[in-house]
């Protein structure tokens, strides 16, 4: 392969980055002994890196004490919706007497904890007989979840599996929550004409910069094929993505159901040429960034998802993809959106108003309410809660 350059794709990426970390020097070493990497190598290194990658690092990532929130970590009402579904899945498989879950990425363990509360207090014959797998590469992660979950489950309905490709099959319901953004990206921009791919370099004068060169493999111009770019514009373009959700499909016993939830976009709009820079952002101590030079493995990297390359995947696999909805719709259609008057309200004052600004918050259409919620069923089941209006 070869690679046009060296001209500085990026200026901005020089001057905004401050590469202090151990992870900078390893990546500056890496690259002068063999030359620019991908964008997709950066990401992974920066993210996965076994010692000094964000997610390896053994620090908080999500929740007040990580660099950004999820869904689970803002109020127990969304794991509480999510144990909602859960329990009529359950009572649809005539209620077995072992349920198995498993949830990949479970971060703080907030998700598995509020959904696994939502089952002691509304169906603890459920409760008792669920079987919770925690997908966790993280063995720090992996003990802090299992300490958040003690007092939900015994140890023995509790397994820890480092990788999904450990999961033996024949879960009711697979979970994954924000897992498909983090996976690593390819960066492709249009210029003169055609399309190349973004890699990183280093040198002494300015630092880690972006070049661009040949596309490393034609398979990634693939999802590229209906779209009709603007010069310069960037993509991202995730081929593992698809393999990861291939995955979690083969595990998901007959019948199941996948859920997943992640930001992320149809092909038209994802690609669309207005869309010039891409969806690439940052987080560090919950403030957000477009530089991904910065701080590597200190610092969380992030990209939209192509939605149809996740449905097309995942149906090729044999499931059947339920409605495409956002998570605003999603919790409205759940009745989870709907609190009391506060003359009825059950709680505190202070409770009442925590829960109703956790509500806006999860169905902001400017935030989190945009999250795809993308379900796919696998054998015969009925109408589930979200799906159906309430």
């Amino acid at each position: 392969m070869t690679r046009s350059g060296p001209t500085i794709f990026n200026p901005l990426a020089v001057a905004q980055q401050i590469s202090d970390t151990p992870l900078a020097g390893i990546l500056a070493d890496h690259i002068q002994r063999t030359g620019p990497i991908s964008f997709a190598e950066w990401m992974e290194a920066c993210l996965y890196h076994p010692v000094h990658g964000y997610y390896r690092r053994g620090k908080p990532t999500v929740g007040r004490d990580g660099d950004f929130l999820t869904s689970p970590e803002i109020h127990p009402i969304f794991g509480a919706a999510v144990g909602h579904v859960a329990m009529e899945l359950w009572r649809q498989l005539g209620q077995p007497d072992r349920f198995e879950i498993a949830e990949v990425g479970p971060g703080t363990g907030a998700l598995a904890e509020s959904l696994l509360q939502h089952f002691h207090t509304t169906a603890p014959d459920l409760a008792a007989v669920t079987r919770y797998s925690l997908i966790e590469a993280d063995t720090g992660a992996s003990h802090r979840q299992r300490e958040r979950l003690r007092a939900l489950l015994p140890p023995s309905q509790i397994d820890s599996i480092p990788h999904i490709d450990e999961l033996a099959g024949g879960y009711h319901l697979v979970l994954a929550n924000e897992l498909l953004d983090a996976l690593p990206v390819h960066r492709l921009t249009f210029r003169d004409g055609v399309w190349q791919e973004v890699y990183v370099q280093h040198s002494a004068v300015n630092g880690f910069h972006e070049i661009a060169g040949d596309v490393s493999d034609q398979a990634l111009l693939l999802p590229l094929q209906d779209v009709g770019p603007s010069e310069n514009q960037i993509v991202e373009v995730a081929p593992e993505r698809a393999s990861i959700v291939r995955r979690l499909a083969h595990v998901v016993g007959d019948p199941g159901l996948l859920l997943l939830f992640d930001y992320g976009y149809s092909r038209e709009r994802l690609y669309a040429s207005w869309r010039r820079d891409g969806t690439l952002m940052t987080f560090r101590n919950h403030v957000p960034s477009d530089d991904p030079y910065g701080h590597p493995g200190e610092q969380d990297i992030t990209a939209h998802v192509d939605i149809d390359q996740i449905s097309d995947a995942v149906q090729a696999s044999g499931l059947t993809p339920l409605p495409r909805l956002s998570q605003a719709e999603w919790l409205h259609r759940i009745g989870a959106t709907v609190l009391p008057a506060v003359a009825d309200a059950e709680v505190d004052t202070s409770s009442y108003l925590a829960a109703r600004r956790a509500i806006e918050t999860l169905a902001d259409p400017a935030g989190l309410g945009r999250v795809a919620v993308m379900g796919f069923t696998q054998g015969p089941i009925g109408s589930l809660p979200g799906w159906t209006t309430p």
